[in-house]
């Protein structure tokens, strides 16, 4: 998933980029505070998905180049 701040979510991309980067239905015809709602929601889910992937063990493969 490319790297994105809470500006670029909140403020910068549309629904449509936002759906396609995080899989979140977009709502249709939402209402100003739906909308921010739905990107709140869409950055929660982001913030979620980095901390699951840094909090990973690597496999021994991933380390010292062992196989």
């Amino acid at each position: 998933m490319p790297e994105h701040t809470r500006h670029d979510i909140m403020n910068t991309l549309t629904v449509e980029q936002i759906e396609k980067l995080t899989g979140l239905p977009a709502p249709e015809g939402a209402s100003p505070d739906e909308e921010r709602a739905y990107r709140e929601l869409a950055w929660e889910n982001i913030k979620v998905d980095v901390e699951s992937r840094d909090a990973q063990v690597p496999l021994d493969a991933e380390v010292d180049g062992r196989e």
